[in-house]
């Protein structure tokens, strides 16, 4: 926790500086100093079919599930700082949008050690 997921369009998936993204996002995260490093987990997931406004236009959401604990501003901040990271990477790319989402912990369950 937190699990950090990279939702993008499949050409921008092709993108040279994809690595690039995947690691800002997950400095950004650690840098919230809201988690452990050992417990920030990034990924990327291409989508290969979408639209942004109608049109096919590369896009980037990013998913910042948390367990609970962290009040509306920590999540607003880390939210900001999520899409800052990713527009520095990739500034062509208009459509960036972030939500940091509470998981609920009597529904998550994880393997232990």
């Amino acid at each position: 926790m937190p699990h950090c997921v990279i939702e993008c369009s499949a050409d921008l998936a092709r993108h040279p500086a994809v690595e690039q993204l995947v690691q800002a996002v997950h400095d950004a995260a650690n840098r919230s100093g809201l988690f452990q490093t050992a417990d920030i987990k990034t990924r990327l997931l291409a989508s290969p079919h979408y639209l942004v406004g109608g049109a096919k236009a590369d896009f980037v959401h990013l998913s910042c599930l948390i367990l609970e604990g962290r009040n509306d501003e920590q999540k607003g901040r880390l939210a900001d700082a999520l899409v800052r990271a990713a527009s520095a990477v990739l500034p062509e790319v208009a459509a960036i949008s972030c939500e940091v989402r509470d998981m609920d912990p009597a529904a998550y369950a994880k393997r232990a050690g």
